[in-house]
């Protein structure tokens, strides 16, 4: 399986709208969405034992679900010490095993949990364990279609899988989609994590990519607007991943949503990228290249591929 993109060359960490050969270069704003991830520590049978997976390569289902979001928390919506911790991390989700000292990559304030009135206990939560939004089949319409930019996230997207494609140099690629019949009433397009770096763990990597959600056009027209995202941290200036996130846009327009069903897909795939330099015209994903510096064009070759689907209810 193969998708390409064309590559133009600009700034890391812009999103160009048009290239010219002078003047300034149109700029947007950062994405809507940041997808994050973290890998959970394998649990540990009753006789102690690390349980390692004996499956083929792959990547393997463990769940996925809309949840519950901070922002949709009336006792901490808007205070920024509630929603955040120190590190500007969520509260939601948290998770249980680390030690705070060597083992961990997170806040120390997401390793206990958050009681009554989010006051930490002083018991850290144990290995294996997640403190999430609560998971819902049906949602407010009116909380979640977003008819402005200043719209907070009504949901939060939480995919689960298992890493066992022992791949840790190709790279991993993530697509949410939202639809409802034709209608698209999301695109995250493809955002590009760089390197695998959780294939070949031994035991195989659990992981969980996660980000805030909600639906339609947040007040913009045309393509890759509102929750249909645009090009972010892209064109890459060089052919090589830049060592950063980023996002090259679906080119899908988004329309409000309505009252019924809508059908989430998170698509998480291992690829391996390929570049080929264009030297001057116009690129792909509605993109336009100089004609004074080359652009490249990437053609990822999809290894390992798993596609997560569910249905939520809009009223």
């Amino acid at each position: 399986m193969t998708r390409k993109h064309l590559l133009p060359l600009a700034v890391a960490l812009t999103v160009v709208a048009l290239l010219v050969c002078a003047g300034p270069q149109a700029q947007a704003a950062e994405p809507h969405h940041h997808y994050q991830i973290k890998v959970m520590p394998r649990a540990a049978r009753p006789d102690g034992k690390v349980i390692h997976s004996n499956l083929a390569n792959g990547l393997y289902s463990a769940g996925a679900a809309f949840v519950g979001t901070p922002y949709s928390d009336s006792a901490i919506a808007g205070n920024s010490a509630g929603v955040f911790n120190a590190d500007g991390s969520e509260v939601w989700p948290c998770f249980g095993g680390y030690d705070g000292s060597t083992e961990s990559t997170e806040n120390a304030d997401c390793e206990y949990f958050e009681d009554t009135g989010y006051t930490p206990k002083s018991v850290p939560l144990p290995a294996g364990s997640a403190i999430l939004g609560t998971p819902s089949y049906t949602w407010s319409l009116a909380d979640c279609d977003a008819s402005a930019s200043t719209v907070n996230p009504c949901g939060q997207t939480n995919t689960w899988y298992e890493d066992d494609s022992n791949d840790s140099t190709d790279e991993l690629l993530y697509i949410i989609e939202v639809t409802q019949g034709t209608a698209v009433i999301a695109d995250s397009g493809t955002v590009d994590f760089g390197p695998n770096v959780y294939g070949g763990l031994s035991p195989a990597a659990d992981v969980v990519i996660y980000g805030d959600q909600n639906f339609g056009t947040m007040g913009e027209t045309g393509e890759n607007n509102g929750n249909c995202e645009a090009s972010f941290g892209y064109p890459l200036a060089t052919n090589a991943n830049p060592g950063s996130v980023y996002t090259v846009q679906a080119n899908k327009t988004c329309v409000a949503p309505v009252a019924g069903l809508a059908k989430l897909t998170a698509t998480t795939e291992i690829a391996s990228p390929a570049y080929t330099a264009l030297t001057r015209g116009t690129g792909g994903n509605g993109q336009t290249c100089t004609k004074t510096a080359p652009c490249y064009d990437v053609k990822y070759t999809v290894k390992y591929k798993l596609a997560q689907s569910w249905d939520i209810n809009l009223e």
